[in-house]
Protein backbone atom coordinates (compact mmCIF):
# COMPACT_ATOMS: atom_id res chain seq x y z
CA UNK A 1 0.00 0.00 0.00
CA UNK A 2 1.36 3.39 -1.00
CA UNK A 3 1.65 5.88 1.86
CA UNK A 4 1.48 9.60 1.14
CA UNK A 5 3.51 12.04 3.24
CA UNK A 6 3.02 15.74 3.75
CA UNK A 7 6.67 16.49 2.93
CA UNK A 8 9.99 14.85 2.10
CA UNK A 9 11.08 15.47 5.71
CA UNK A 10 8.03 13.65 7.03
CA UNK A 11 8.82 10.74 4.72
CA UNK A 12 12.41 10.52 5.98
CA UNK A 13 11.33 10.74 9.61
CA UNK A 14 8.91 7.86 9.12
CA UNK A 15 11.55 5.77 7.31
CA UNK A 16 14.02 6.32 10.16
CA UNK A 17 11.39 5.59 12.82
CA UNK A 18 10.83 2.24 11.13
CA UNK A 19 14.50 1.47 11.88
CA UNK A 20 14.37 2.70 15.48
CA UNK A 21 13.13 -0.53 17.01
CA UNK A 22 14.74 -3.21 19.17
CA UNK A 23 15.18 -5.51 16.16
CA UNK A 24 17.80 -3.19 14.65
CA UNK A 25 19.72 -2.42 17.86
CA UNK A 26 23.47 -2.07 17.11
CA UNK A 27 22.91 -2.38 13.35
CA UNK A 28 25.16 -0.64 10.81
CA UNK A 29 23.39 1.17 7.99
CA UNK A 30 25.64 1.91 5.03
CA UNK A 31 25.20 4.88 2.72
CA UNK A 32 27.65 5.19 -0.16
CA UNK A 33 29.22 8.65 -0.20
CA UNK A 34 27.59 9.64 3.10
CA UNK A 35 30.51 11.96 3.99
CA UNK A 36 30.32 14.02 0.81
CA UNK A 37 26.57 14.21 0.33
CA UNK A 38 23.91 12.50 2.44
CA UNK A 39 25.29 13.31 5.89
CA UNK A 40 24.25 16.96 5.75
CA UNK A 41 20.62 16.12 4.99
CA UNK A 42 20.48 13.09 7.28
CA UNK A 43 21.91 14.80 10.35
CA UNK A 44 19.17 17.47 10.29
CA UNK A 45 16.58 14.72 10.68
CA UNK A 46 18.45 12.48 13.12
CA UNK A 47 18.94 15.24 15.72
CA UNK A 48 15.13 15.38 16.00
CA UNK A 49 14.86 11.66 16.71
CA UNK A 50 17.57 10.93 19.29
CA UNK A 51 21.06 11.65 20.56
CA UNK A 52 23.52 11.94 17.67
CA UNK A 53 27.24 11.32 17.99
CA UNK A 54 28.97 11.95 14.66
CA UNK A 55 32.55 10.98 13.85
CA UNK A 56 34.23 13.73 11.85
CA UNK A 57 37.40 13.09 9.85
CA UNK A 58 39.06 15.75 7.68
CA UNK A 59 36.02 18.00 8.22
CA UNK A 60 33.64 15.31 6.90
CA UNK A 61 31.07 13.25 8.79
CA UNK A 62 32.03 9.62 8.12
CA UNK A 63 29.83 7.95 10.74
CA UNK A 64 26.80 8.87 12.87
CA UNK A 65 25.78 7.05 16.03
CA UNK A 66 22.09 7.47 16.90
CA UNK A 67 21.04 6.62 20.46
CA UNK A 68 17.34 6.17 21.13
CA UNK A 69 16.20 4.82 24.48
CA UNK A 70 18.38 1.84 25.35
CA UNK A 71 19.23 1.13 21.72
CA UNK A 72 21.67 2.42 19.12
CA UNK A 73 22.15 2.27 15.37
CA UNK A 74 25.06 3.48 13.26
CA UNK A 75 25.03 5.22 9.90
CA UNK A 76 28.28 4.58 8.05
CA UNK A 77 29.84 5.80 4.82
CA UNK A 78 30.60 2.64 2.84
CA UNK A 79 32.92 4.65 0.60
CA UNK A 80 35.27 5.00 3.58
CA UNK A 81 35.66 1.21 3.53
CA UNK A 82 35.32 0.60 -0.19
CA UNK A 83 36.94 3.44 -2.08
CA UNK A 84 35.35 3.68 -5.50
CA UNK A 85 32.07 4.28 -7.27
CA UNK A 86 29.18 1.89 -6.65
CA UNK A 87 29.22 0.99 -10.34
CA UNK A 88 32.90 -0.01 -10.36
CA UNK A 89 32.67 -1.82 -7.01
CA UNK A 90 29.76 -3.91 -8.26
CA UNK A 91 31.78 -5.06 -11.24
CA UNK A 92 34.90 -5.67 -9.13
CA UNK A 93 33.02 -7.89 -6.67
CA UNK A 94 30.99 -9.49 -9.48
CA UNK A 95 27.66 -9.03 -7.68
CA UNK A 96 24.36 -10.17 -9.14
CA UNK A 97 22.78 -6.70 -9.09
CA UNK A 98 24.80 -3.97 -10.78
CA UNK A 99 24.12 -0.27 -10.37
CA UNK A 100 21.70 1.06 -12.97
CA UNK A 101 21.71 4.40 -14.79
CA UNK A 102 19.44 7.38 -14.28
CA UNK A 103 18.87 10.81 -15.91
CA UNK A 104 19.92 12.93 -12.90
CA UNK A 105 19.65 16.20 -14.80
CA UNK A 106 16.09 15.51 -15.93
CA UNK A 107 14.48 15.80 -12.49
CA UNK A 108 12.77 19.12 -11.70
CA UNK A 109 9.94 20.02 -9.37
CA UNK A 110 7.84 20.86 -12.42
CA UNK A 111 8.04 17.39 -14.04
CA UNK A 112 7.86 14.95 -11.15
CA UNK A 113 4.77 13.35 -12.67
CA UNK A 114 6.42 12.88 -16.06
CA UNK A 115 5.52 9.81 -18.11
CA UNK A 116 6.50 9.53 -21.75
CA UNK A 117 9.53 9.02 -23.95
CA UNK A 118 12.83 8.15 -22.34
CA UNK A 119 14.89 11.30 -21.65
CA UNK A 120 17.72 12.20 -24.01
CA UNK A 121 21.21 10.88 -23.30
CA UNK A 122 22.29 14.43 -22.38
CA UNK A 123 20.30 14.14 -19.13
CA UNK A 124 22.38 11.17 -17.96
CA UNK A 125 25.87 11.09 -16.48
CA UNK A 126 28.45 12.43 -18.92
CA UNK A 127 30.46 9.19 -18.66
CA UNK A 128 27.56 7.13 -19.99
CA UNK A 129 28.44 5.57 -23.35
CA UNK A 130 26.07 5.51 -26.29
CA UNK A 131 25.93 1.70 -26.21
CA UNK A 132 24.95 1.74 -22.51
CA UNK A 133 22.23 4.27 -23.26
CA UNK A 134 20.87 2.24 -26.20
CA UNK A 135 20.79 -0.91 -24.07
CA UNK A 136 18.78 0.96 -21.42
CA UNK A 137 16.57 2.46 -24.16
CA UNK A 138 15.57 -1.02 -25.36
CA UNK A 139 13.67 -1.59 -22.10
CA UNK A 140 11.14 1.07 -23.11
CA UNK A 141 10.45 0.32 -26.77
CA UNK A 142 6.93 -0.89 -25.98
CA UNK A 143 6.13 1.08 -22.79
CA UNK A 144 6.32 4.60 -21.39
CA UNK A 145 9.18 5.79 -19.23
CA UNK A 146 7.77 6.95 -15.88
CA UNK A 147 9.96 9.20 -13.71
CA UNK A 148 8.50 8.13 -10.37
CA UNK A 149 8.65 4.41 -11.14
CA UNK A 150 12.21 4.63 -12.48
CA UNK A 151 13.38 6.68 -9.48
CA UNK A 152 12.09 4.06 -7.05
CA UNK A 153 13.55 1.26 -9.16
CA UNK A 154 16.92 3.02 -9.37
CA UNK A 155 17.10 3.54 -5.59
CA UNK A 156 16.13 -0.06 -4.89
CA UNK A 157 18.83 -1.36 -7.22
CA UNK A 158 21.40 0.90 -5.52
CA UNK A 159 20.52 -0.53 -2.10
CA UNK A 160 20.56 -4.14 -3.27
CA UNK A 161 23.86 -3.70 -5.11
CA UNK A 162 25.53 -2.04 -2.11
CA UNK A 163 24.27 -4.78 0.22
CA UNK A 164 25.72 -7.47 -2.04
CA UNK A 165 29.06 -5.65 -2.29
CA UNK A 166 29.40 -5.20 1.49
CA UNK A 167 28.34 -8.81 2.10
CA UNK A 168 31.04 -10.11 -0.27
CA UNK A 169 33.68 -7.75 1.15
CA UNK A 170 32.91 -8.78 4.72
CA UNK A 171 33.08 -12.47 3.78
CA UNK A 172 36.41 -11.91 2.02
CA UNK A 173 37.99 -10.16 5.03
CA UNK A 174 36.55 -12.64 7.52
CA UNK A 175 37.72 -15.67 5.54
CA UNK A 176 41.23 -14.22 5.28
CA UNK A 177 41.67 -12.61 8.70
CA UNK A 178 38.68 -13.57 10.90
CA UNK A 179 37.81 -9.88 11.33
CA UNK A 180 34.34 -8.32 11.13
CA UNK A 181 34.49 -5.20 8.93
CA UNK A 182 31.44 -3.66 10.66
CA UNK A 183 33.56 -2.80 13.71
CA UNK A 184 35.66 -0.37 11.68
CA UNK A 185 34.37 2.82 9.98
CA UNK A 186 37.30 3.32 7.58
CA UNK A 187 39.61 1.26 5.41
CA UNK A 188 42.65 2.55 7.32
CA UNK A 189 41.20 1.48 10.68
CA UNK A 190 40.37 -1.94 9.22
CA UNK A 191 43.88 -2.28 7.79
CA UNK A 192 45.39 -1.33 11.15
CA UNK A 193 43.24 -3.93 12.90
CA UNK A 194 44.45 -6.59 10.46
CA UNK A 195 48.05 -5.49 11.01
CA UNK A 196 47.74 -5.54 14.81
CA UNK A 197 46.03 -8.93 14.98
CA UNK A 198 48.07 -10.82 12.36
CA UNK A 199 51.37 -9.15 11.62
CA UNK A 200 52.44 -7.09 14.62
CA UNK A 201 54.90 -8.92 16.86
CA UNK A 202 54.38 -8.55 20.59
CA UNK A 203 55.93 -5.50 22.23
CA UNK A 204 57.65 -4.26 19.05
CA UNK A 205 55.73 -0.97 18.97
CA UNK A 206 55.11 0.45 22.48
CA UNK A 207 51.87 2.29 23.14
CA UNK A 208 53.10 5.68 24.33
CA UNK A 209 51.08 8.15 26.37
CA UNK A 210 51.53 10.89 28.92
CA UNK A 211 54.49 13.25 29.11
CA UNK A 212 56.90 10.96 27.23
CA UNK A 213 54.57 10.80 24.23
CA UNK A 214 54.03 14.57 24.31
CA UNK A 215 57.79 15.22 24.49
CA UNK A 216 58.53 12.98 21.51
CA UNK A 217 55.77 14.59 19.45
CA UNK A 218 57.39 17.99 20.01
CA UNK A 219 60.45 16.77 18.09
CA UNK A 220 58.43 16.24 14.90
CA UNK A 221 57.27 19.16 12.78
CA UNK A 222 56.61 19.58 9.10
CA UNK A 223 55.22 21.81 6.40
CA UNK A 224 57.79 24.61 6.70
CA UNK A 225 59.74 25.71 3.63
CA UNK A 226 61.36 29.06 4.42
CA UNK A 227 64.28 31.07 3.08
CA UNK A 228 65.70 34.02 5.00
CA UNK A 229 68.00 36.49 3.18
CA UNK A 230 68.71 40.00 4.54
CA UNK A 231 69.34 41.20 0.99
CA UNK A 232 69.12 39.19 -2.22
CA UNK A 233 72.22 39.24 -4.43
CA UNK A 234 71.91 41.70 -7.30
CA UNK A 235 70.77 40.29 -10.65
CA UNK A 236 70.64 36.74 -9.35
CA UNK A 237 67.96 34.09 -9.10
CA UNK A 238 66.91 32.54 -5.82
CA UNK A 239 65.86 28.91 -5.58
CA UNK A 240 63.80 27.43 -2.75
CA UNK A 241 63.51 23.66 -2.44
CA UNK A 242 60.83 21.80 -0.52
CA UNK A 243 61.73 18.26 0.55
CA UNK A 244 58.72 15.91 0.60
CA UNK A 245 58.41 12.75 2.72
CA UNK A 246 61.68 13.41 4.52
CA UNK A 247 60.64 11.53 7.67
CA UNK A 248 59.89 8.24 5.83
CA UNK A 249 63.16 8.42 3.88
CA UNK A 250 65.18 9.05 7.07
CA UNK A 251 63.40 6.18 8.81
CA UNK A 252 64.21 3.92 5.89
CA UNK A 253 67.90 4.81 5.51
CA UNK A 254 68.97 5.82 9.03
CA UNK A 255 68.85 4.45 12.55
CA UNK A 256 65.83 5.55 14.58
CA UNK A 257 65.15 5.22 18.33
CA UNK A 258 62.95 2.18 18.98
CA UNK A 259 61.77 0.18 21.96
CA UNK A 260 60.12 1.34 25.16
CA UNK A 261 61.55 4.76 26.11
CA UNK A 262 62.40 5.88 29.64
CA UNK A 263 62.47 9.43 30.96
CA UNK A 264 65.80 10.99 31.95
CA UNK A 265 66.67 14.44 33.27
CA UNK A 266 70.20 15.79 33.34
CA UNK A 267 73.31 15.17 31.24
CA UNK A 268 72.84 11.61 30.03
CA UNK A 269 76.41 11.53 28.66
CA UNK A 270 77.64 11.03 32.24
CA UNK A 271 75.97 7.60 32.21
CA UNK A 272 75.94 6.76 28.51
CA UNK A 273 78.35 8.77 26.30
CA UNK A 274 76.81 7.31 23.12
CA UNK A 275 73.19 7.71 24.17
CA UNK A 276 70.71 7.54 21.28
CA UNK A 277 67.16 8.82 21.53
CA UNK A 278 65.05 11.96 21.76
CA UNK A 279 66.55 14.81 23.76
CA UNK A 280 65.33 18.25 24.71
CA UNK A 281 68.42 20.47 24.74
CA UNK A 282 69.46 24.05 25.32
CA UNK A 283 71.86 24.98 22.50
CA UNK A 284 74.41 27.78 22.72
CA UNK A 285 75.48 28.88 19.24
CA UNK A 286 79.06 30.16 18.62
CA UNK A 287 79.38 33.97 18.59
CA UNK A 288 81.14 34.03 15.22
CA UNK A 289 78.10 32.80 13.26
CA UNK A 290 76.17 35.15 10.94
Amino acid sequence: MEVLHSSSEAMLIQALRDLMIKKYDNYRIYIHNLANFDAIFLLKILVKLGLCKPIIHNDRIISIQLNFGDHVIFFRDSQQLLIGSLSKLGKSFNVDTLKSIFPYFFVYESNLEYSGSIPNINYFDENLTKNEYLKYYENFTDKLWNLKDETIKYCNIDCISLHQIIFKFNKLIFDLFKINIHKYPTLSSLAFAIFRSHFLEDETIPQLSGQIARDIRLSYTGGACDMYLPKPPKDSKLYAYDVNSLYPSVMKDSDMPIGNPTFFKGDIRVIEPKAFGFFYCNITAPNNLN
